[in-house]
């Protein structure tokens, strides 16, 4: 009876480290890192100089790096949740990690930017009329639903809408091969003509256009080692299709994210078209780091979602110390500052994150989402 026992288990144990090490992937740990780097690097490009072509192509590479997250969380939806999926327990969770924080970091900004309003010295959304209900009500919940208060924030209303429709993810799973790829190819042909919404002010519309990269996520964690098969070695193709995308961007004078309203004009988002080759490129080619382990990588991803959260605050604190409490006027505008401001802020950003980790470990992740 003893052995028996002692048997069983050994095998819970064996079963259980086997099952958390089939749902670890060490590669998309280091895709994680990269996107978060690239998005942090886009958002400090606000008055870097781009002059020549290989400066213009490179920002086109670097901004709209929202896509990979977008894409990274499409592939854990399927790889994470799908085998056990419950829905309230998946939406609870998502709340916690992301509505939480979300609220506790957007109190500060909004009021600030309502008492900016009122002062006439600015703000995105002005008030509507006289009275409370019109000066500060209204603009406090437009910044709240559109995350326009602070750089970036515009992402967490937009995925928290696209996991409260995880009920259709599913069902697209479900779907045959063929179909899916229809689907994703037609929503992609949608997105490339709708293009994102402008300011990032349109949740609803950021569904529709991120949808499909989501939807190709979920595809390839479906189908990851036959596409780990096919596309071995030939990562460089993937590379060079996604370059010539951002060079051709380049030549038909579009610079950045592509944004408009949601009625079509005829324009191709060619943005969207190289972030898709962007993800299939660093998804095969990180692959091959899949064992491959460092601990500054580690660190990146594990606090890459508090880093989203950070940046921001931490970019405009900077700015507001150097300009307003010192007369110092920063100023992004060379190569050499861009890279150093980038990866200062990333630093402080992960120093922050440990931080209030230790000091408050069971209640981080209601503050900064780790």
């Amino acid at each position: 009876m003893a052995c028996y026992l002692l048997a069983k288990a050994l095998y819970l144990v064996i079963h259980t480290t086997l099952e958390k090490y089939k749902l670890y992937l060490n590669s998309f740990n280091h895709f994680r890192a990269i996107a978060i780097i690239l998005i942090v690097a886009g958002h400090s490009a606000f008055n870097i100089k781009v002059d020549s072509i290989f400066e213009n192509i490179l920002m086109n590479l670097v901004l709209g790096a929202t896509a990979l997250f977008v894409f990274i969380s499409g592939f854990l939806f399927h790889h994470i949740f799908y085998k056990k999926f419950n829905y309230v327990n998946f939406i609870s969770g998502k709340f916690i990690n992301l509505i939480i924080p979300y609220t506790l970091l957007s109190i500060i900004p909004i009021v600030f930017l309502i008492y900016r309003s009122s002062d006439r010295w600015g703000g995105y959304f002005l008030p509507s009329g006289d009275g409370t209900f019109r000066e500060i009500i209204v603009p406090a919940i437009k910044y709240y639903f559109t995350g326009r208060f602070l750089t970036a924030y515009w992402y967490i209303p937009f995925i928290f809408l696209t996991f409260t429709i995880s009920p259709l993810h599913m069902y697209f799973i479900q779907l045959k091969k063929h179909i899916q790829l229809i689907l994703i190819v037609t929503l992609s042909l949608v997105s490339i003509y709708i293009h994102r919404p402008i300011d990032n002010i349109n949740a609803f519309q950021s569904v529709i256009y991120y949808t499909p990269i989501y939807l190709l996520g979920i595809f390839c964690s479906m189908n990851k080692e036959e596409i780990y098969l096919k596309l071995k070695n030939k990562e460089y193709l993937l590379f060079i299709i996604m370059v010539f995308f951002a060079t051709v961007e380049y030549y038909f004078g579009y610079s950045g994210n592509y944004e408009k309203s949601i009625i079509p004009n005829g324009v191709v988002d060619l943005m969207f078209i190289q972030k898709v080759f962007m993800c299939l490129f660093f998804m095969v080619f990180l692959a091959r780091f899949e064992h491959v382990k460092n601990s500054l990588v580690q660190t990146l991803a594990s606090t890459s979602f508090a880093i989203f959260f950070l940046h921001p605050i931490f970019m405009k604190a900077t700015k507001f110390s150097l300009n307003k409490l010192l007369g110092l006027q920063i100023s992004v505008d060379s190569w050499t500052i861009y890279f150093i401001y980038t990866f200062l802020v990333i630093l402080i950003c992960v120093l922050f994150t440990k931080l209030i980790k230790f000091l408050i470990p069971n209640k981080s992740r209601y503050i900064i989402g780790y």
